[in-house]
Parts: C-alpha cells; sequence; structure tokens
C-alpha cells in the first residue's frame, strides 16, 4: 500500500516542483518570519535554511546583530508561499496526514516549505516549516482512527458520516492505495485531532535525537488493561507498569551508524486487536575519539585469544541480558567512587597492538589508588562475582527494568550472587586484575543488554 501510495505522492511532488524554482533574494517575495526574543540572524538562517549573508541582503540588516523582537523578516529560497511561518518540532504520532489537519497547512504548501520528496521520512524532533493560518480558527476538525481487521472504506464512511471519495481526498488514497488494518486514518468530524491512535492516551521520548551510546526511556500512557510492546530497530522492547505508565529502556549502541532507526510501539487490546505507533528515531554521531595501546606480552595474549575473549563476553552478555519486572533504583546514579581523576571515557575507540578500530571502550575509567572503596551507585541484587581473565575481579549489579552496572579490575570483591545491596553501600576495592596497565576502576551500565555511557546514568531519573 505504502508503495502505491509513494508513487501517487511523487505524481503531486512531480506537478509542485515543476513550478517551484528558487531565485535571487533581490527578485523573490516569500515566506515571513516574526522575530522573538532569543533570535539571532544564524538561529533563523538554520531554523528555515539559507545564510545569515541572504537574509542580511534580502531584508536590508547592515549589522547582524541588531535585531528588535516583533521585527518581520522575509526569508529567502522559497516561492509561492507568503505570510508568517514558524516551525514545529516533530511529535510521536505525527503524520503528514495528521499534521494538515493539526497545522491547518494545505499539502502542497507543507511540500513545498519543507522540499519533502518522502512523506514516509519524517522523524522525532525533526523541525517543520509551516505557514501560520491567517484566521487561527481552523474548520479543519476530526479525530483520527485505526483502521480494523474487519473494516472497509464504505464502514468507515457511514461511521464518520461521510463519503468513501472524501475520505479518500482526506488521506491521500487512490482507487488502488486504500488503507490496510491497523493504519492510523483521518476521519472528520467535530472532536479535536489527537494523532495518537487509542489505545495509546500520552507518548514520551526522554531524548528524541539521543548520540551512540545513550539511554533512551519510552514512558506510555494507555487505557487500563492494555499490553505493550515494542521494538527499535533490532532490539526488542521490554515494558513494566510504574504508577499509572509503562516504562521501556533500551540503550543505543556506540558503534551503530549515526542515522534514522525505526522505534515501533505496539499496544494490545483484550479482544486481540493490535495498534501499532511507527516513528522514526534519529541517532547522532557522538564524535568519539580514538586510542592505541600497547600491551606487553602476557597481556596481549588476553586480547588476541578469540576463544578466552569470546568465553568471557558470553559470560557478561549472559548475566546483563536477563530483564526483570522490577524496579530497584530509586533515582539518578552516585558515583561508585570519586570522580576527581577520569582517565578514559565511555566510546572511545580502540586499537591494540596497532590493529584496526573495531572496539571500544564500553565504560568509564576512574583512576584511583590501590584500595580505594568502591560503593553502588544505585540499590540492586548482585547476579556475579567472580575472577575473570580480561576484567579481573568482577561484580555485576542488577538494579532492575533492565539495567545492570559492572565493576571490573577490583582488588578484592565484597559481595556475594543474591546479595541485597542499598545505594551506597561497599562493593569492593579498586585494584589491576586482569587486563589492566594500572590501578583503576572501570564502571559499565548496560541497559537492555546494550553498554551506555554511565555518565549519563548520574543524570537520568526514572521515575
Amino acid at each position: 500500500m505504502r508503495t502505491l501510495l509513494f508513487r501517487v505522492f511523487l505524481i503531486v511532488i512531480i506537478g509542485i516542483f515543476a513550478c517551484y524554482s528558487f531565485v535571487g533574494a533581490e527578485e523573490q517575495e516569500g515566506p515571513l518570519y516574526q522575530v522573538r526574543a532569543g533570535d539571532t540572524l544564524y538561529s533563523i538562517a538554520q531554523q528555515f535554511g539559507g545564510s545569515v549573508e541572504s537574509l542580511q541582503k534580502l531584508n536590508g540588516i547592515e549589522n547582524s546583530s541588531l535585531l528588535s523582537i516583533g521585527q518581520i523578516l522575509l526569508l529567502p529560497g522559497y516561492v509561492g508561499v507568503s505570510g508568517l511561518v514558524d516551525t514545529y518540532l516533530i511529535r510521536p504520532g505525527d503524520s503528514f496526514v495528521s499534521l494538515q489537519f493539526a497545522l491547518n497547512n494545505p499539502f502542497g504548501t507543507l511540500i513545498k516549505l519543507n522540499r519533502i520528496v518522502n512523506p514516509y521520512t519524517l522523524y522525532l524532533g525533526q523541525p517543520l516549516i509551516y505557514k501560520i493560518p491567517d484566521n487561527l480558527e481552523t474548520d479543519n476538525q476530526g479525530g483520527f482512527s485505526v483502521f480494523g481487521q474487519q473494516d472497509t472504506l464504505l464502514d468507515m464512511a457511514i461511521n464518520a458520516d461521510c463519503s468513501p471519495y472524501e475520505l479518500m481526498i482526506l488521506n491521500g488514497w487512490s482507487d488502488m492505495s486504500l488503507p490496510v488494518p491497523g493504519e492510523l486514518i483521518y476521519l472528520p468530524g467535530t472532536q479535536t485531532i489527537d494523532p495518537i491512535p487509542d489505545p495509546f492516551v500520552d507518548v514520551i521520548i526522554s531524548d528524541e535525537h539521543p548520540n551512540q551510546g545513550y539511554p533512551v526511556m519510552i514512558s506510555i500512557v494507555t487505557d487500563p488493561q492494555i499490553s505493550v510492546d515494542g521494538r527499535f530497530g533490532n532490539i526488542i522492547l521490554n515494558f513494566m507498569s510504574i504508577g499509572e505508565r509503562q516504562v521501556s529502556l533500551f540503550g543505543v549502541h556506540a558503534m551503530s551508524d549515526p542515522g534514522i532507526y525505526p522505534l515501533f510501539v505496539t499496544a494490545e487490546r483484550s479482544d486481540g486487536q493490535r495498534v501499532t505507533m511507527e516513528m522514526r528515531l534519529p541517532v547522532a554521531d557522538a564524535q568519539y575519539q580514538s586510542q592505541r595501546i600497547v600491551l606487553v606480552s602476557d597481556k596481549a595474549k588476553l586480547i588476541e585469544d578469540e576463544d578466552v575473549r569470546a568465553g568471557e563476553d558470553q559470560i557478561i552478555s549472559n548475566s546483563v541480558s536477563v530483564f526483570t519486572d522490577y524496579k530497584l533504583l530509586e533515582d539518578v546514579f552516585t558515583p561508585p567512587i570519586s570522580m576527581d581523576y577520569i582517565t578514559t571515557r565511555f566510546g572511545m575507540r580502540r586499537s591494540y597492538n596497532g590493529s584496526e578500530y573495531l572496539a571500544f571502550h564500553g565504560g568509564v575509567d576512574f583512576g584511583a589508588s590501590e584500595g580505594t572503596p568502591i560503593h553502588t551507585p544505585a540499590s540492586g541484587v548482585v547476579v556475579m562475582s567472580k575472577n575473570l581473565d580480561i576484567r579481573g575481579t568482577t561484580t555485576i549489579i542488577n538494579h532492575g527494568i533492565g539495567v545492570y552496572t559492572g565493576y571490573w579490575h577490583q582488588k578484592e570483591s565484597k559481595v556475594s550472587v543474591g546479595q541485597k545491596l542499598i545505594k551506597g553501600e561497599l562493593i569492593g576495592y579498586v585494584g589491576n586484575t586482569g587486563l589492566s596497565t594500572g590501578p583503576h576502576l572501570h564502571w559499565e551500565v548496560w541497559v537492555n543488554g546494550i553498554q551506555v555511557d554511565p555518565l549519563e546514568w548520574i543524570k537520568q531519573e526514572i521515575k
């Protein structure tokens, strides 16, 4: 269906752009922007495209630092659109269909202002330019519904008190591109427009433009007795109830390619009907640095021995990949030891003895004297306390809701498997065991089986 709809969409685009060309600023009439507090010519140019120089030339501004609140600026680079414009940030549930009505902007106006060639590339947090309606009260009232398994176009039209043809026009369908079960469709009416489909009530994404190696939290409110599952790329999301919300945490892998990734959240009703929200989450390049490490022969053998390395990695993975539907962490993490001396940050690309940069540093290294006490940053249950060849004396703590912390290279561990810890309790002491070049604590945080930057968890709060 999407392929057919996209073909129709392309025909419209071609028609629009056939008469849409860029002209010089001197000859152009175009949309207007009203300056707000905090605006600069640079920020306006970033928001709407173009350059500071083109804005200055078009508006006769000699001093780029002299802008006044309420000042009207002509924006360069647009033909066929006039009037005041602004930007809207894409939110969960938004689609090109819903935005036409929510912003009271014709399809073609949004296309021209944003130079969109594919309606399925909208992503969370994306700034969308729209024309401020001359009359702020819109006639485009209505709501959205999900096309059910047993629904027909005629059924939907009768329920909406309109004709099938009207539904086709409103939703951009052709005779060969009708809705499929689960698709969100617009219905004319008098109810308030809400792009989030039932049974979803509210969807919040903690970070709509995360960096590589960052944690993300999805918080959802649904109708009662609704189960929720989801997927980010190839990662299966597990949800648990915290108060009135259903919450899932996942990590963006530090070696993920920057780009746009699909995010699906599905609600299942008691009768088995499943409703899926499809979103797109942009992942940014974290700009991690690189590090060359030279190991002496006995240490190098640990890296070069694939069986030892793979076996130990599997042991860790098995320990941190089990989802437990309870939450033991109370609030933001506290550092396990003093942060005065961080020797290596998370995500650093690493080369060992001249190898390619195929590995990354999966935690944060704190330099400290041997024997320095290590304390748990949050309450949890010990799931591992043992000596490993590469990681040395190792402790792993389960904090619930898919969050684990790990502590490598200890001189001595003071906890045992199954032991419950409260925030601030002693875990062990800084050491130099395993593959280590000096006394330090290597601290890791795992979310849904993915290593993330531990320093982000000193800021995170899960409620």
